[in-house]
């Protein structure tokens, strides 16, 4: 396995979906740039990021009144947690 030092390891945040989620994109940009919204349906959204900027983007999710749940290191991990999470 190679660390990615330079390229920074993904990691993908699983948020409470929320309609203004999308419209703070731009602002999470700001923190990374690379961030986006790879998967939401109409309960949760995953976010990826870059790990180094991980905890700065769940502080801004949470002031925001965005729940997070947990974060993970993989795309079919984070969507396994979100179907054994209860409604």
């Amino acid at each position: 396995m190679v660390v990615k030092d330079k390229v920074g390891r993904r990691r993908y945040i699983i948020a409470r979906n929320m309609p203004y989620l999308r419209r703070l994109i731009e602002e999470i940009r700001k923190i990374d740039d690379k961030a986006k919204i790879v998967y939401f349906d109409d309960r949760f959204a995953i976010i990826r990021c870059r790990h180094w900027y991980k905890e700065a983007i769940i502080q801004f999710l949470n002031k925001q009144g965005i729940k997070t749940y947990k974060t993970t290191g993989t795309i079919k991990k984070a969507k396994r947690i979100i179907r054994g999470i209860t409604p």
